[in-house]
């Protein structure tokens, strides 16, 4: 607990000048072309899995997440918020909560599976491939950092982690 209440901390600090630095720019609203859809593939450990995103307004967007491969799967949803948005990139920070689950041997002959409440928080940068060609389909990529939280009871397996990960999705 005391891991992730110390990464919390580093997030912020960390996300601190980018907040200061998008309240202080202007950004031409006519220049950013910005899409209300998007699909793909989310892959940031451990909610990784297909993923469908809408934009509600032009800072807030939402996305899910089902992640089905492996031994922990998860159902999540996030909340992020576009701190910057530039022609071909976006500076964003999420929160996601999710159902986890757990398939898996506690011992040798028992098989137990168990799902429980998840969290995280994080940031990231979506970039549009048509920065490189204009004539290029929209797709945009992202990175990602941030932490999680996922305690498990019956296998006694918890963890809070640093979530790293990448993603691409075509928008509409």
């Amino acid at each position: 607990m005391k891991t992730m209440i110390a990464s919390a901390v580093i997030l912020t600090i960390l996300l601190i000048p980018c907040l200061l630095q998008a309240q202080a720019d202007q950004r031409a609203e006519d220049e950013i072309v910005t899409f209300k859809y998007g699909v793909g593939f989310q892959g940031t450990f451990p909610a990784s899995g297909l993923s469908g995103m809408m934009n509600i307004t032009d800072d807030i967007a939402i996305q899910a997440i089902a992640g089905f491969f492996g031994t922990l799967r998860t159902f999540s949803g996030r909340g992020l918020y576009k701190f910057q948005q530039e022609e071909y990139w976006d500076l964003y920070g999420y929160g996601m909560i999710g159902a986890w689950s757990y398939k898996g041997l506690t011992t040798a002959a028992t098989r137990t599976t168990e799902t429980v409440l998840g969290l995280g928080i994080g940031g990231g940068i979506q970039y549009d491939w048509r920065a490189f060609n204009q004539s290029l389909p929209p797709i945009a990529w992202n990175l990602e950092l941030g932490i999680g939280y996922v305690d498990f009871n019956e296998v006694n397996y918890s963890f809070s982690t640093i979530m790293i990960g990448a993603g691409i999705h075509y928008r509409f």
